[in-house]
């Protein structure tokens, strides 16, 4: 099993969360449940029934990130870049 990349990680820790986290806000999430990254990570990973990110390999990790973009585009309407 591979293991996620840096730059996976840095790309979910840089993008996707923070994007992530005005979507939410956008919806009407109160602020104070995704004040911070890891409030916001923990969210997902919640939604997600994901116990822990580091035990995912590259592709689960791929996978778990293309998830979160796929609910904030379908439910939220907001795209996260690429």
């Amino acid at each position: 099993m591979a293991v996620r990349s840096l730059q996976a990680n840095k790309y979910y820790w840089k993008v996707v969360i923070p994007q992530s986290r005005n979507a939410l806000i956008d919806a009407g999430w109160e602020r104070e449940i995704v004040a911070t990254n890891l409030q916001v990570h923990e969210f997902w990973k919640g939604v997600l029934n994901i116990e822990s990110t580091s035990s995912l390999n590259s592709l689960e990790f791929t996978n778990f990130i293309e998830d979160i973009k796929r609910i904030c585009a379908v439910y939220l309407h907001y795209y996260i870049n690429d």
